[in-house]
């Protein structure tokens, strides 16, 4: 016979649950939440029939402590509460129970057979040991630790409305674990695919060494196409990171960063352990939302700016250089024989290679995006930078082998037409001017490039 073990306050409610259940169940009661527990490790009953408002603690409680505990991870925990609050299915979870049972189903008897088939038809059952030793201020420990959970992960979530500035979010994280333990220095790592951030406050670290260490960490790093680098980096610094405490944030199992912390405090594992669900769930957002904008902003092949940003980009461009402002449109001669000989994979290759060609040549301050199909912009703020990098790209192209991607002897060439920005000039125009000199570029016999007007070129191909 089953074990039943009924803890409620009223002597009415003991004595009418103690005639209904005496029959199927080896009945067991208590008249407090604390005698509850106390003779629930006494009996390990399969069953705990709850009320749920009690002087002590409440019925929730009761159960968050037992299921706290494995002898009682397979017992069925059922509350009885005065109410029919549908807040019940609510408290269900957060509790641990089984489920909410109003009081009011002794009016009714279908309700009270249902009750009663619930109570003897599933298969609950607790582990009978001898290893706990219960008491009121064991009972305390886990209710607050509970709590502390709780408020822990709401102000971790409550991070989330951040989730478009994530400086300012990782910023806040930082505040908060300062605040909480005390941590002499923070650094964090987000890893999308796209993208790897590292933050770093009060570590004075190098950037070669801070990302080495906390990709050491990960089972199964992504590795990201660029990193980003956001706090008090020090590239001529030789100090290490030491006696540190590391936190990997994960979320479904899959690796979603890692917070390293030098903490002042003891317990930072037992109380990082409380937060980890929040964490994961912040970081998650934190990397598709990044990967959501990337998407938005970058081509998806290769990396460079799609063309609507792009856009963007030129008119932002010519308002902070004016006429300094100069365009390339540079364009893959004879890209349709490559598709149509190689096949489109080996053509995206081609496409890809010649943005990481132009990515590793083009300065800081210059622009890059893909204008659509093969045809590639480079956005300068003066005509000589221009000039000279894009004589140092059509080297490189000349230069490269490409027999890795095409699997034969074939060069890869582009043609290309430069243009400096006139006073007054539409955006449209301004891309036309150049988008001429590429087009006589292809018409005269491709692979090369011709300037707008621009004298210091005075043996190239000058228009």
């Amino acid at each position: 016979m089953k074990k039943i073990l009924l803890v409620d306050d009223s002597k009415f409610w003991r004595l009418l649950l103690y005639d209904l259940l005496k029959s199927n169940f080896e009945v067991y009661i208590a008249d407090s939440g604390f005698d509850g527990i106390k003779k629930a490790f006494e009996y390990y009953p399969d069953i705990i029939l709850t009320d749920y408002n009690m002087p002590d603690i409440s019925g929730i409680f009761l159960s968050i402590v037992l299921r706290n505990y494995n002898e009682f991870k397979n017992s069925g925990i059922f509350i009885l509460t005065s109410s029919d609050d549908k807040l019940d299915d609510f408290w269900v979870k957060k509790s641990g129970a089984n489920k909410f049972f109003s009081k009011l189903i002794f009016k009714e008897k279908d309700k009270l057979d249902d009750f009663l088939i619930t109570l003897k038809m599933n298969d609950f059952y607790s582990i009978k040991t001898n290893n706990h030793k219960i008491s009121r201020e064991k009972i305390y420990e886990i209710i607050e630790q509970k709590l502390k959970s709780e408020i822990f992960q709401k102000e971790i979530l409550n991070l989330l409305k951040f989730v478009r500035d994530e400086k300012h979010l990782i910023f806040r994280l930082y505040i908060f674990f300062k605040d909480l333990f005390d941590i002499d220095s923070f650094f964090t790592l987000l890893l999308s695919e796209s993208e790897g951030r590292i933050y770093s406050f009060n570590g004075n670290v190098s950037k070669n060494h801070a990302k080495a260490l906390l990709l050491s960490y990960f089972e199964k790093p992504t590795i990201p196409t660029t990193w980003t680098f956001i706090g008090d980096f020090n590239d001529n610094s030789s100090k290490k990171i030491k006696e540190h405490e590391k936190f990997l944030i994960k979320f479904e199992n899959k690796e979603e960063g890692i917070i390293l912390v030098k903490p002042g405090l003891n317990n930072f594992k037992s109380m990082t352990n409380l937060i980890s669900t929040s964490l994961g769930v912040v970081f998650n957002t934190l990397n598709n939302f990044k990967e959501y904008m990337n998407a938005s902003i970058f081509d998806g092949l290769t990396e460079l700016y799609n063309k609507k940003n792009l856009i963007i980009k030129i008119e932002e461009f010519v308002k902070k250089y004016s006429t300094n402002s100069t365009i390339a449109i540079i364009d893959i001669d004879n890209f349709k024989s490559v598709n149509d000989k190689y096949g489109h994979v080996v053509g995206d290759k081609v496409l890809k290679k010649l943005a990481n060609i132009i990515k590793n040549t083009i300065d800081k301050n210059a622009i890059a995006g893909r204008y659509g199909g093969e045809e590639f912009i480079i956005l300068f703020n003066s005509p000589e930078i221009a000039f000279t990098t894009v004589e140092k790209i059509f080297d490189t192209i000349h230069k490269t082998d490409w027999g890795g991607i095409l699997n034969d002897k074939r060069k890869i060439t582009i043609s290309c037409g430069v243009s400096s920005y006139k006073m007054n000039q539409t955006i449209t125009d301004f891309i036309d001017s150049a988008d001429k000199l590429l087009y006589k570029a292809k018409k005269d016999g491709k692979d090369r490039y011709y300037f707008e007007n621009y004298n210091l070129m005075e043996n190239k191909y000058i228009v």
